[in-house]
């Protein structure tokens, strides 16, 4: 039993002196602190415990130290580890080497990281219109504003570009610890709206007008409308407006304003001391007070005073009153009580009227037809025929010279041929297509000048003393009350006859 109790008391002194460096316990039975033999332990070596998430992520690393002389971790045995556990990515040396070097024992620490994946950017997109337009008035050379000139009517042509889209990117992939790859979230597409008369270019990074217009914003996106619509008067609050297409006025034109269209004009109100042009035709259903028409088709208005009129085609109203007329078709002051009295009307076909003239023998001009101006047009569509003819038949020999080359070379051209080639061919196309319409053109004026003496003014009610008739340099001047009646070229001269 003392030997046990001897035992017992050598191995609690080894448990205390566990953990010192040198691993091994020294039993001095000399000196009488023990009492029995030397006892040497077995050496344990330092251990490396790797831990990692799932997902490769991170690995952590804890050291587990040496006992009873074991050897000791090294950095070479904490990646021999690593590399045993398939962990090559993200590694911290340094951290490593750290740990190792300073003995630091039962501690997690990580080790090795992910190489984190970069999401992509998310897409944009950038309007070249100003979302909200506000009035800018125009500024004259000595910054005077002009509120007339507003510029709230902003056109676009098919094809210009609205908006222009950045796409997202699909990010940068990135690489666990174990080295495979991971895959990064890719940026999100911006919210795209394609509004009226727009669309989306094929690429998707473009959104473009689908015809010729004018841009506004509205219900979240921007729509193009080929037709300038404004529900109430022209007035300051617009200003004047300038546009290559439509326009329809749902009100009055104000005074000292201007309106453009390069087609079609309507105006559902009264024009007041207003210039008004169009390319096309013009319908205005009050009226033309003090006013300046340019119509490039037909004219067709409610009344017309003491305005100024020309149109490239007829002209209809139910009242000419103190009006100066120049139209190159048919003039109708429609109805039974349609009347022309004062001023001057010039137009190149019939007219027809209710009442000519007025009671109290008001000088009232009526020309009709004009030799010279038809020979004239005819003249200019002759000679931009002889222009086109010539420019035609050049671009057919062109054609024909660069199929020969192509076959000499071998079925191709050059760059610099394909391009002449293609603009050769426009040409041919474009120039057949003017000759037929100027053809036809020339046609028509000749027919007019075959049948000038034919023109005539149909009355259908009276015309009063104080009117002056012109048909192709022959002139009448009604002395006398007429109803019912036509003025014509009968043997030379101009007459009036009755209906």
């Amino acid at each position: 039993m003392a030997f046990d109790s001897g035992y017992g008391e050598m191995m609690g002194n080894a448990k205390e002196l566990r953990g010192s460096e040198d691993g091994m316990v020294q039993m001095d039975s000399e000196n009488g602190e023990s009492g029995g033999p030397d006892i040497k332990r077995e050496a344990v070596d330092g251990a490396v415990e790797i831990t990692f998430d799932p997902d490769g992520n991170t690995a952590t690393m804890i050291l587990h130290r040496p006992y009873n002389g074991g050897r000791p971790i090294t950095p070479a045995t904490v990646m021999l580890e690593l590399s045993r556990k398939g962990i090559t990515t993200g590694i911290d040396e340094i951290d490593i080497k750290d740990m190792v070097e300073g003995k630091v024992y039962d501690m997690p620490i990580c080790v090795a990281r992910a190489i984190p994946a970069k999401r992509g950017r998310n897409g944009t997109i950038n309007y070249l219109f100003e979302k909200n337009r506000v009035p800018k008035p125009k500024h004259d050379e000595f910054g005077v504003a002009n509120f007339r000139e507003l510029n709230l009517i902003v056109p676009i042509r098919k094809g210009e570009v609205i908006a222009e889209i950045t796409p997202p990117t699909p990010g940068e992939p990135g690489i666990n610890i174990f080295g495979r790859e991971i895959k990064p979230e890719p940026g999100k597409m911006p919210n795209i709206t394609v509004g009226k008369n727009t669309l989306l270019t094929a690429d998707g990074k473009q959104i473009v007008s689908a015809c010729d217009g004018h841009i506004l914003y509205g219900t979240g996106c921007f729509n193009v409308e080929d037709t300038v619509t404004v529900k109430a008067d022209l007035d300051l609050s617009i200003g004047n407006i300038d546009f290559f297409g439509d326009i329809h006025i749902k009100g009055n034109v104000m005074e000292g304003f201007s309106v453009k269209a390069g087609r079609n004009l309507k105006i559902e109100g009264t024009v007041f001391s207003a210039d008004i042009s169009s390319g096309g035709n013009i319908v205005i259903n009050g009226g033309a007070i003090n006013s300046k028409i340019d119509c490039g088709g037909d004219l067709k208005v409610g009344f017309c005073e003491n305005s100024e009129i020309k149109a490239q085609g007829s002209v209809e109203s139910a009242q000419f009153a103190f009006c100066n007329v120049f139209c190159y078709g048919e003039l109708v002051a429609k109805g039974k009580t349609g009347v022309i009295a004062g001023g001057t009307i010039t137009c190149m076909k019939n007219v027809t009227a209710g009442i000519i003239g007025s009671e109290k023998y008001t000088s009232t001009e009526i020309n009709i037809g004009d030799g010279s101006v038809i020979c004239a047009r005819k003249r200019e569509a002759e000679a931009e025929l002889k222009s086109v003819i010539n420019i035609y038949e050049q671009a057919m020999k062109n054609v024909e010279f660069l199929k020969i080359r192509k076959n000499r070379q071998g079925g191709r051209l050059t760059d610099v041929q394909a391009k002449q080639m293609k603009s050769e061919t426009q040409n041919k196309v474009f120039y057949s297509v003017r000759r037929k319409e100027l053809e036809a053109y020339i046609e028509e004026l000749e027919a007019d000048l075959k049948h000038r003496d034919d023109l005539c003014a149909v009355v259908n009610g009276t015309i009063f003393p104080g009117s002056h008739f012109c048909i192709n340099y022959l002139s009448l001047d009604v002395t006398e009350m007429n109803t019912r009646s036509k003025v014509c070229i009968i043997d030379n001269t101009v007459q009036v006859v009755p209906l």
